[in-house]
């Protein structure tokens, strides 16, 4: 049973994601801006990566869904050095010029791996259970809770019975110097969301909800930022 104040608090939340998440529109107009300058974010973001594919058994990887396949780096990394040869690839991006900077760096894998531009609506490309891999980083920390609740159900009629879902997000501190900057960047976030990218900290494991067998997590720090790791299977 809800409480009052609970349901008050939980009113306030869903106003305040409702206020200040972008749109997919809105983001896809921001990182169209974006473009190439996101190769940037690797600063904070490879060790996180690195880690995550690590724990998700790449090298047997038959199919990779990537959702928010940005400029097409890790694409491009999980072709090089993470899946066998035979491993198809699909990436989506609501940003076109995203789509078109994945397409260029994978030009070397046309064959087998491809991008394609979405709106954010759902449902996701793909039939059922096509992919042993459902792969997205950074891109939680973007969409309001019930959009990624929704996107998970995506990743679980789109997962083989084997597969295995692949996230990391940027996720509150919960003492010090990151609980400080990750309050700083949600406040920030609430203000003017295009400044900090439409990003915000995030639990992922609070909205897996228990519904996902969770075979690794973890939490990366990343200059003064916590990134959290989460691979599941469904």
């Amino acid at each position: 049973m809800t409480i009052p104040g609970e349901r008050r608090a939980q009113v306030a939340r869903a106003t305040l994601e409702s206020v200040s998440a972008l749109t997919p529109q809105q983001a896809g107009q921001l990182y169209d801006r974006v473009g190439r300058a996101q190769d940037w974010q690797a600063i904070y973001e490879d060790r996180a990566v690195r880690k995550l594919t690590a724990n998700a058994e790449m090298s047997s990887a038959r199919a990779v869904f990537e959702l928010g396949c940005g400029t097409g780096r890790l694409a491009r990394r999980l072709l090089t050095q993470d899946v066998p040869n035979s491993c198809r690839y699909v990436g989506v991006d609501v940003s076109p010029r995203m789509v078109q900077l994945t397409r260029r760096r994978l030009e070397p894998w046309s064959q087998r791996a491809a991008a394609t531009p979405v709106d954010g609506s759902l449902p996701l490309p793909g039939p059922d259970n096509s992919v042993d891999r459902f792969l997205s980083v950074f891109v939680f920390d973007l969409l309001r809770d019930d959009d990624a609740r929704a996107v998970l159900a995506e990743a679980r009629r789109l997962l083989s019975p084997d597969g295995l879902l692949c996230l990391a997000s940027l996720t509150p501190g919960s003492s010090g110097a990151p609980a400080l900057v990750s309050r700083a960047w949600t406040a920030l976030w609430q203000r003017a969301p295009k400044v900090v990218g439409g990003c915000r900290p995030v639990h992922l494991l609070g909205l897996l909800g228990g519904e996902w067998d969770v075979s690794h997590r973890s939490i990366v720090p990343a200059i003064g930022l916590r990134i959290e790791i989460v691979v599941a299977a469904p």
